[in-house]
C-alpha cells in the first residue's frame, strides 16, 4: 500500500491582514488605556498639591492666629493686671478719703461758718489780718471827711444810716456807695420806746429806711443794725419778724464806746480788744459813730492798724452775720 504525502496549509494572505489589524487594534486599546490612567493620575496629583498648599496655608494661618491669640491674651492680661491695680489704687484711695472726711467731719459746721465769714487766706483760714469797721448814726456833716480819711488808707468800711440823716445828706449816701463802700441801715427813730415797741415795728422802721436808700442810691441793701444792739431788745419773735423779710442784722463785737469817750481813749480800747479778740472763727467788727470826736482821732486808728497789717474791708450780705 502506497504511503500518502500529507499537504502543508499554508496563511492565506487575508488571515495575515486580519492578525495584523488585530493587533493594531490591541495596540491602540492598550495605548489608549495608558493616556487614560496618565490623566486620570494627573489630576489626582494636582488635586493632591493644591491640598497639600491649602494644609500648609492652614497650618501656618493658624500658626499665626495662634501667635496672635497669645499675643492678644498677654496683652489682655497686662491689661488686666493694670486695671486690677489702678482698681486697687482706687479703692485705696476711696479708703484713705474716708478716712480723712471721717476725720474732718466734726469740724464741718465750723468751716462752713468760716467760708461763709468773709476773706479767707490761701490756706481757707478766716484771715485774722482783716477788720470790718462800721460807722452808726450818720450820715452828717462828719461823713465827708471820714470818706476822705477812709480813702487815704485805701480801707472801706460800713455805714448803717438813719432814714432821716439819708434825706437831709443824700450827697454823702451817694459818695458812700461810689467809694465802694458798703451801705446799711439803722432804722428812723433810735428811740427804744418807738422801735422796739412791736416785731412790726422793728420792721417799719428798716423798710422805710430801705426804700429811701433805694430813692437815693438806687442801692437794695438788706443790711441792718437796730439801736443800741440786739441785747436785751430784740426778742425772739423780732428776730422771726426780719429774718421772714430778708434782713441781715448785724451786731459788733469790738466795741470802741468812741459815743463816750472824748479824747482819743477809743483808739487804744479798739486795739486792746484785737490783741485779746476772743472769737477765732468770727470776723472782727468794730462798732464806731459818725461823731466829730470820733473824726478827730480816725486818723491816728487807721494809721496803727495799717501799721499792724490789717485790711480793713466791707461787710457782704453773703457773710454769716455776727450777733450777741
Amino acid at each position: 500500500m502506497e504511503r500518502q504525502k500529507k499537504t502543508r496549509n499554508w496563511i492565506k494572505p487575508y488571515e495575515i491582514v486580519g492578525v495584523l489589524g488585530l493587533l493594531l487594534l490591541l495596540t491602540l486599546f492598550s495605548t489608549m488605556m495608558v493616556i487614560d490612567q496618565g490623566e486620570a493620575k494627573a489630576p489626582k496629583d494636582t488635586h493632591s498639591e493644591k491640598q497639600s498648599a491649602i494644609n500648609t496655608e492652614a497650618i501656618e494661618e493658624n500658626g499665626k492666629r495662634d501667635e496672635n491669640e497669645s499675643s492678644i491674651s498677654d496683652e489682655n492680661e497686662k491689661q488686666r493686671v493694670e486695671v486690677t491695680k489702678k482698681e486697687n489704687q482706687s479703692d485705696q484711695t476711696l479708703t484713705e478719703n474716708e478716712d480723712k472726711s471721717e476725720t474732718v467731719s466734726p469740724n464741718k459746721e465750723e468751716n462752713t461758718q468760716i467760708e461763709n465769714n468773709g476773706d479767707l487766706n490761701d490756706q481757707g483760714i478766716l484771715n485774722e489780718k482783716t477788720l470790718y469797721i462800721t460807722f452808726d448814726d450818720g450820715p452828717n456833716e462828719n461823713t465827708k471827711s471820714i470818706l476822705n480819711l477812709l480813702n487815704k488808707y485805701n480801707a472801706k468800711a460800713t455805714f448803717f444810716m438813719l432814714e432821716p440823716n439819708m434825706r437831709k445828706f443824700p450827697e454823702a449816701v451817694t459818695a458812700m456807695v461810689e467809694n465802694g463802700h458798703a451801705v446799711g441801715l439803722h432804722g428812723v427813730s433810735h428811740n427804744q420806746e418807738v422801735i422796739y415797741e412791736s416785731s412790726q415795728s422793728v420792721v417799719g422802721e428798716m423798710t422805710k429806711a430801705q426804700r429811701t436808700l433805694e430813692n437815693i442810691a438806687g442801692i437794695h441793701s438788706d443790711l441792718i443794725r437796730v439801736p443800741y444792739g440786739s441785747v436785751p431788745h430784740m426778742k425772739p419773735s423780732y428776730f422771726d419778724a426780719v429774718d421772714q423779710k430778708g434782713f441781715k442784722l448785724w451786731d459788733w463785737n469790738i466795741d470802741s464806746e468812741d459815743w463816750k469817750f472824748h479824747h482819743g481813749e477809743f483808739v487804744q480800747k479798739v486795739l486792746n480788744q484785737l490783741e485779746e479778740f476772743p472769737y477765732q472763727h468770727e470776723p472782727k467788727v468794730v462798732l464806731l459813730h459818725e461823731k466829730s470826736t470820733s473824726l478827730q482821732y480816725l486818723d491816728s486808728l487807721l494809721q496803727k492798724l495799717t501799721d499792724m497789717g490789717y485790711q480793713m474791708q466791707a461787710l457782704t450780705e453773703q457773710m454769716d452775720t455776727v450777733t450777741f
